[in-house]
């Protein structure tokens, strides 16, 4: 026969059974700050990168914080040497990176860009750098999204018009074999482009940045619904 539970007991169990309570009510608490709490966004990218960041910004704050990496992030070369820097201990819950526009500049013996000079990345390069910089970026939890390189027009100073597409080319390999969504900011920059920019220059005015700008905030919200 069970003996009947004595006042001890059932203030013991009760204890248990309010300290139980709280660790649950507690997790409950944890998890919803935690998806209350601002996103973490890191772009990295060239001067292009630059103009439109700020755009990007302001559309997706508060929730989300965006940071763009230091400067101008170049070419892949200055990618493979420079994106564990870049990443650095944050938790990244995307990544938009770019490379290009700095791989298929020509430079003459003087360093002064010069079509007729030697381009300081070539395809076959570009794909190994880009693959190096891909193996560094998934090494992290991030979503990685690639943005391909904008236009170059006519008169560009050391860059080929033709050029870009064959980079992105290059690039959208890459990617497809390796499972990263692509964000096709050369198409949308050949219509932008024209009106929003000064003549030979790759560089975009306010307005042409905000343009820019749209597609990637779309599909920054769409990762981070993901």
């Amino acid at each position: 026969m069970q003996r009947p539970y004595t006042m001890a007991k059932i203030l013991k169990m009760t204890k248990k059974l309010f300290t139980r309570l709280a660790i649950m009510m507690l997790v409950v608490l944890c998890l919803a700050a935690n998806d209350d709490k601002a996103k973490n966004v890191l772009i990295i990218g060239d001067s292009i990168s630059i103009g439109y960041t700020p755009f990007v910004q302001k559309a997706l704050a508060p929730a989300v914080y965006l940071e763009h990496n230091a400067g101008n992030g170049g070419s892949t070369v200055r990618g493979v040497e420079s994106v564990e820097k870049w990443i650095g201990n944050k938790h990244w819950d995307v990544i938009l990176f770019n490379f290009g526009l700095h791989d298929l500049v020509h430079k003459d013996s003087l360093n002064k860009y010069d079509v007729k000079g030697k381009v300081a990345v070539t395809l076959d390069e570009y794909r190994k750098n880009l693959e190096v910089i891909v193996a560094l970026l998934r090494e992290t939890t991030a979503t990685l999204i690639f943005v391909t390189t904008t236009v170059v027009p006519e008169n560009s100073a050391g860059r080929k018009v033709d050029d870009p597409a064959k980079y992105n080319e290059v690039a959208l390999e890459v990617m497809k074999k390796n499972g990263i969504e692509v964000v096709d900011l050369y198409g949308f920059s050949q219509t932008i482009h024209p009106q929003n920019s000064k003549p030979g220059n790759v560089h975009y005015t306010e307005k042409g940045y905000e343009l820019l700008a749209e597609p990637l905030i779309k599909s920054i919200n769409t990762a981070l619904k993901n």
